[in-house]
C-alpha cells in the first residue's frame, strides 16, 4: 500500500475530487456515530458468514454472496465520501445479487440458463424473462414476506434517488444562488455532512441488512452457527 500521496497529487480536477472524497471518508469516521458504526457491523456480518463458508447449498450461491458483500462495500465508500447520488445504483447492486442467490436457490435450473446467457440471442433472451425483477421479487414473497416488504420499497428507492436518472436524482443535489437578474443551479458532485449525505449512509445500511436477511433464508445454517443471525436481529431493531 502506498502510505503517502505522490507529488503530484490532486494537480487536476480528478485528483481534486477524489481527494476531497476521501477527506469526507475520514470525516464519517470521525464525525457520524450513528450509521457509519452500523456499517461496520453490517460488514462484519458478511465477513463472518463468507470466511468460514464450506460446501454452500448450490454452485452459485456463494458467488452471488461475495458479489453482494463487494457492492455493499462499495456503496459504503462512495457514501462516505459524500457520492450521495452516485451510492444508488451501486448499493443496489447490493441487494440484486441477494435477490438473484435466492432466485437461482429455489430453482436450481436457473444456474444453467444464467450461465449460458451469452451463448446466443436465445439464451440471453432466456435470461432476461427467467430473471425479470418481478420474477425474482416473486420468488422472494413466497420464501419470505416480510423481506419482500421491505426489499421492495428499499429497492424502489435506488431507483428514484440514481439507480434511474429520476427526479430525486437530480432534486436531491441541486442548489440555487439567486443574484441580480440571475439564477445559478448548481449540482453537488460531494456533499459531507449534510441531509443527503446521511441519506445515502442510512440506505446503505438498510440495503446491507436487507440483502443478509435475503441471504439468511439460503445459508441459514451458516448465519446460526456463526451467530449473524442475532446480530441481524438487533441491526432491525436500530435500523
Amino acid at each position: 500500500m502506498v502510505k503517502e500521496f505522490p507529488d503530484d497529487w490532486a494537480g487536476n480536477a480528478l485528483t481534486a475530487h477524489v481527494d476531497v472524497a476521501i477527506g469526507n471518508m475520514m470525516a464519517t469516521t470521525v464525525k457520524n456515530s450513528t450509521e457509519y458504526p452500523l456499517l461496520i457491523e453490517l460488514d462484519s456480518c458478511y465477513e463472518t458468514v463468507i470466511r468460514g463458508l464450506i460446501d454452500p447449498p448450490g454452485f452459485l450461491e456463494g458467488f452471488f454472496l461475495m458479489r453482494s458483500h463487494a457492492a455493499f462495500r462499495a456503496g459504503c465508500m462512495l457514501a462516505m465520501g459524500g457520492h450521495n447520488t452516485e451510492t444508488f445504483p451501486i448499493i443496489r447492486n447490493c441487494l440484486e445479487y441477494a435477490l438473484y442467490a435466492l432466485h437461482v436457490n429455489r430453482d436450481p435450473r436457473l444456474g444453467e440458463v444464467w450461465l449460458r446467457r451469452h451463448e446466443s440471442e436465445s439464451t440471453e433472451a432466456k435470461v432476461r424473462q427467467e430473471f425479470k425483477h418481478s420474477k425474482i421479487m416473486k420468488t422472494l414473497e413466497e420464501v419470505d414476506s416480510h423481506a419482500f416488504k421491505v426489499a421492495g420499497s428499499l429497492y424502489q428507492r435506488t431507483i428514484d434517488f440514481g439507480g434511474h436518472p429520476n427526479e430525486r436524482a437530480i432534486t436531491s443535489s441541486m442548489g440555487v444562488k439567486k443574484g441580480e437578474g440571475s439564477h445559478h443551479y448548481m449540482q453537488d458532485y460531494l456533499s459531507g455532512g449534510t441531509m443527503p449525505h446521511r441519506h445515502a449512509l442510512k440506505s446503505s445500511a438498510q440495503i446491507g441488512l436487507c440483502a443478509l436477511l435475503v441471504l439468511e433464508n439460503i445459508f441459514h445454517a451458516r448465519f446460526e452457527s456463526a451467530g449473524v443471525g442475532d446480530r441481524l436481529i438487533y441491526l432491525k431493531s436500530v435500523l
